[in-house]
């Protein structure tokens, strides 16, 4: 593997090792009943209620990842883009429109800079944490780029981590078998005062050898998060504790916001 130490983490940790031994779904996820399907094809649907997308529209899938969501969401009718800033992310997602022979407009760039015209999307998505890589300078400016694609009216879906529930239950280490034979070491530390968590993971397989990755992220409470889109031109709207449409608690362990531009 070559030498990524140079680079940022988000540039650097989206590739294969990712998805063979830590991400969920992936060859060393303990899912193997196909639960991890069903629930995305559910988180689809509540997608679409949370958008109200009734018919179909121009849809941004920012921070895309292998695809799930797009590929489901094109399968509905809508005109997706997914952007990613990982090329093997998208080669994976480009495999998975071709074995559901649908087509979505794939785009690997930065999610701060899309490069997407002024007010070409009625919706954007942001799913599975893939927010908060940057200072808050930079964060903003991922609120801002989703604001100017996004059309008079049109509403913004983004499912975090949250904070709140996050330091109620905040582990410093933790173990996990995974399906393949490995054994995964997550390693967490919290900064109060960037309100950032770095995580440590590290996979051994069977055979005793060791792969680790890290990243850093940075969380926002529901409060920080509606000051930030607010700088950008987006009203939040509404606000729930996971992509199942249940009502946001402290216990709850995802912050899921629909916000709109004025």
């Amino acid at each position: 593997m070559s030498d990524d130490s140079s680079r940022p983490w988000y540039e650097a940790l989206f590739e294969r090792d990712w998805y063979d031994y830590f991400a969920r779904g992936g060859p060393g996820s303990p899912d193997t009943d196909g639960s991890y399907a069903r629930r995305t094809d559910a988180e689809v649907e509540f997608i679409e209620r949370a958008l109200g997308l009734t018919e179909p529209c121009d849809l941004l899938d920012l921070c895309c990842g292998p695809g799930r969501h797009s590929v489901r969401l094109a399968q509905r009718g809508h005109r997706v883009t997914g952007v990613d800033i990982s090329a093997y992310n998208l080669q994976q997602a480009a495999e998975q429109a071709e074995e559901f022979a649908v087509e979505v407009a794939w785009r690997e760039a930065d999610m701060r800079e899309t490069g997407l015209a002024a007010l070409s999307q009625d919706a954007v998505i942001n799913m599975f944490t893939a927010f908060g890589f940057f200072d808050d300078d930079g964060n903003q400016r991922v609120l801002d780029e989703v604001a100017h694609v996004l059309r008079p009216e049109g509403r913004f879906l983004i499912d975090l981590v949250n904070r709140d529930s996050l330091m109620r239950r905040h582990q410093p280490r933790m173990w996990s078998d995974r399906r393949n034979g490995a054994v995964l070491l997550q390693e967490h530390a919290f900064d109060s005062a960037t309100g950032s968590q770095t995580t440590h993971w590290t996979v051994v397989k069977a055979d005793g050898e060791r792969i680790a990755q890290s990243f850093t992220v940075r969380m926002y409470t529901l409060q920080e998060l509606e000051l930030r889109m607010a700088l950008a031109g987006l009203e939040v709207e509404e606000a729930w504790g996971g992509l199942d449409g249940k009502a946001l608690t402290m216990d709850s362990h995802r912050l899921v916001v629909l916000a709109r531009k004025a």
